[in-house]
């Protein structure tokens, strides 16, 4: 089995476990449900880790399938949007200092790669239309870090991360050995080691917090 196909199994066999985590015990009965409402604090946290499980196996799908200039601009771009979006979120509810240190650096190295594929666009030649919003998927996962309370909100954030960064690596390297436009090939190679050192910090955060 190609390196390829094992991303893409591997990611749909997580999908699916996850979906089934957040599918069990579907049929709660009304005392149940009633509990839980009071509870919502100590429940949301599975389903939300369920969430944040599928997205992530979902855009490892999409990172590992990436070949065309549309698409890798699209998959860009949002990844920059999202990783900014969920920085500033960061700065806003974490008291922790890494934590608020790891989404300033975040913040500044997404917004610098964003810039440099605007200006690599407005060249001109290569077929493709920056995104203007987030994709669903992303938006769920900021929902997830916006419900989430002091005590998960750091974890969330860092579990995200590496996933997020996980994700961009493979799309960059895979379009890097794949892709359909040498513009973009150089400029993803030119921002490769730098997502490669975030993964790490997002890693050694992760592994920090736990």
């Amino acid at each position: 089995m190609s390196p390829h196909h094992r991303i893409v199994t591997a990611a749909v066999a997580v999908s699916l476990l996850a979906l089934g985590a957040c599918n069990k015990g579907g049929n709660t009965p009304p005392a149940a449900a009633d509990q839980a409402n009071n509870a919502a604090t100590t429940t949301s946290q599975p389903v939300a880790a369920a969430e944040n499980a599928t997205a992530g196996a979902v855009g490892a799908v999409s990172a590992a399938t990436t070949t065309t200039a549309g698409g890798f601009v699209t998959q860009a771009a949002t990844s920059d949007m999202y990783e900014i979006q969920a920085a500033k979120l960061a700065l806003k509810k974490s008291t922790n200092p890494a934590v608020k240190k790891f989404a300033a650096r975040m913040i500044k190295d997404h917004t610098a790669s964003s810039e440099k594929l605007k200006a690599l666009l407005a060249k001109g030649g290569i077929k493709a239309t920056l995104p203007t919003d987030l994709d669903e998927r992303r938006k769920g996962l900021l929902d997830n870090l916006s419900k989430a309370g002091p005590a998960d909100f750091d974890k969330m954030y860092a579990h995200q991360q590496v996933d997020a960064h996980d994700e961009a690596v493979t799309l960059l390297k895979g379009f890097i050995d794949h892709g359909d436009n040498d513009a973009l090939k150089a400029f993803a190679s030119s921002i490769l080691p730098t997502v490669q050192e975030h993964q790490a910090m997002a890693k050694q955060l992760q592994a920090s917090l736990k």
